[in-house]
């Protein structure tokens, strides 16, 4: 396999993956603000991996929770 088919093979590959992150790592994200990173840390679990989409989703379902 050539070097050009390698980096095309890599980036198929590395495309259908989404970067998973701790919860430390993305609470230390600029991506989200203060109020937004303390809901963070009550739906992120300590030891779990999360993609940014996964984050920002637990997120949104915790905030739309119907109070009872």
């Amino acid at each position: 396999m050539s070097a050009k088919e390698l980096k095309a093979s890599e980036r198929v590959r590395g495309s259908g993956e989404a970067d998973a992150f701790g919860k430390k790592q993305i609470r230390g994200s600029a991506l989200f603000g203060p109020k937004e990173k303390d809901v963070l840390e009550v739906v992120l679990q300590e030891d779990g991996s999360y993609t940014l989409e996964e984050a920002k989703h637990l997120m949104e379902l915790y905030l739309n929770k119907e109070v009872i």
